[in-house]
């Protein structure tokens, strides 16, 4: 999003961009402050505090555990009661303001009004797939937010082919209200500063002796399995030496992973290094001799091609949008099937040819999602066509 902005600030210097933000985000992104791009605060801290605090009022989950039909439905409505609470101060901002497009890049057309057109970006539907790896209250929310985007939007947009094709059969959208804009930032992981280890230092890896699994710890990003797939590999014959990063920020799932290595006795052949900076995870990446990524759905998968930008081989889902992403580039496996992922680990280690074969394969799939400016120029293309029509449509 940060990319697309600054982006569509420097294509379209006669545009003028209005973040709406809210209290907690609203300083933070000042940097993108400039000549036609500015914030502006729609919801105060205020307005989280009372929002957050009716929702925990309206725990429906401990209420109507038996009635999970009846819950799902006022979960929908309080969420929607939420939305009016939060933002209190962004009601009719659009009119105040008259703007002439909103485009809502997380999905819920929040500040929709009728009359102006909008476009929302989906990126993935995994709360249908998935729907156990949410509590209900999520779940709800994001399929109200889905299927608001889904009635309101003037076009949707989707992140891969896969994202659009799950949000044409699920919303039971035409082709043509959604429209595919891939993630094109396959750059974005490249060196900031290619002599700078002392990252490697810290966490106590050295270059090229380790695989690298960059996820925060959600159960569909799928640790479990993967641990217990390196443990099998280390008995099958991946070098002693070779070590697993799993990067990711401090959550409670995160330190049930860290046990589960403990049980397994791999602690000392996994790292835990935690939440990176953007500099010192395109260090990790760059230096791994491999990048593993089990995840059971990806909207899209942006560290799969980032990893092939930078020279990096991959071993990956043969699921959801990771195939259309990876094209012929990767070795691919069942993420459900810890020999499946432990062969593919001892492979991408030892077998030279191959390396080399997927490295080669790599750097030409990642060419394909590594022009960020036609990116923004399509969702720009977007922005000028639905204007011209809804331009035309008026009396």
């Amino acid at each position: 999003m940060l990319e697309l902005i600054r982006g569509l600030s420097r294509i379209a210097p006669q545009a003028e961009f209005i973040l709406l933000t809210q209290a907690a985000s609203h300083d933070e992104l000042a940097n993108l402050d400039g000549k036609n791009v500015r914030r502006m605060m729609v919801a105060g801290q205020q307005d989280l505090v009372d929002g957050q605090a009716f929702a925990q009022c309206l725990n429906l989950n401990r209420v109507y555990r038996l009635f999970t039909f009846v819950k799902r439905r006022l979960i929908q409505g309080a969420c929607k009661v939420c939305r009016v609470f939060k933002y209190e101060d962004g009601r009719h901002v659009l009119l105040k303001v008259g703007v002439d497009l909103l485009f809502c890049p997380f999905t819920a057309p929040t500040f929709f009004e009728q009359g102006i057109p909008t476009v929302c970006t989906i990126y993935d539907l995994q709360f249908a797939t998935y729907p156990q790896f949410f509590e209900p209250e999520e779940v709800a929310h994001r399929k109200n937010a889905f299927l608001n985007a889904c009635q309101k939007a003037t076009l949707l947009v989707a992140i891969s082919d896969y994202s659009r094709g799950s949000a044409i059969t699920y919303g039971k959208l035409a082709p043509n209200q959604i429209k595919t804009i891939a993630l094109r930032m396959a750059q974005r992981m490249l060196p900031f500063k290619p002599e700078s280890t002392h990252i490697l230092d810290r966490i106590g890896v050295s270059p090229q002796r380790y695989l690298l699994y960059p996820a925060n710890f959600w159960q569909h990003k799928n640790h479990e399995i993967l641990l217990t797939a390196f443990q099998m590999a280390c008995t099958q014959g991946l070098p002693q030496d070779i070590k697993l990063v799993c990067t990711g920020a401090p959550s409670s799932r995160k330190e049930f992973i860290q046990t589960v290595a403990e049980a397994f006795e791999l602690g000392h052949r996994i790292v835990f290094p935690g939440y990176l900076s953007n500099t010192e995870l395109s260090t990790v990446l760059n230096d791994a001799c491999g990048l593993v990524f089990p995840s059971l759905y990806e909207g899209f998968g942006l560290p799969v091609i980032e990893a092939m930008a930078a020279g990096v081989p991959v071993a990956c889902s043969n699921v959801t949008s990771l195939p259309e992403v990876a094209g012929n580039a990767a070795l691919f496996f069942d993420p459900k099937e810890p020999d499946d992922i432990a062969q593919a680990l001892i492979d991408l280690v030892n077998d030279k040819a191959l390396r080399h074969q997927l490295i080669e394969k790599g750097h030409r799939q990642a060419k394909l999602y590594s022009d960020t400016e036609r990116m923004v120029s399509e969702y720009w293309g977007v922005f000028e066509s639905i204007l011209s029509g809804h331009e035309a449509q008026k009396p």
